[in-house]
């Protein structure tokens, strides 16, 4: 069994989804989810699509350019990090900048 170390979060459409899939306990609805849909607007200064993401308090910017070459930037009040990713697709430049973002927090825990 691999240890379960974040803080629980479950939606009201989470504890309903629970309840017919588990057989025991429905935990209720807790807070604030760890990772949140903030927009998904075009580009104020290009109109290329734009996502924002919140993922543990840190704001996720991704920019989807046509040519597949995209940027990606993190917010984190006074620090910021900025990488640029080829993707064919905005759901292919969401999943990279999400690892992105991942290997990026796996080296600053392992610090």
């Amino acid at each position: 069994m691999v240890a379960f170390t974040r803080v629980p979060f479950v939606s009201g459409a989470g504890a309903e989804a629970l309840a017919e899939l588990r057989v025991g306990h429905v935990p209720a609805p807790t807070g604030d989810a760890p990772i949140t849909l903030l927009a998904r607007v075009p580009s104020d200064e290009c109109g290329c699509p734009e996502e924002l993401w919140r993922i543990e308090g840190f704001d996720l910017l991704f920019h989807f350019e046509a040519d597949g070459r995209s940027e990606v930037f993190i917010f984190a009040g006074d620090w910021e990090q900025e990488t640029t990713l080829e993707a064919r697709s905005l759901d292919d430049l969401r999943a990279k900048a999400f690892q992105w973002f991942a290997d990026i927090m796996d080296t600053a825990d392992a610090n």
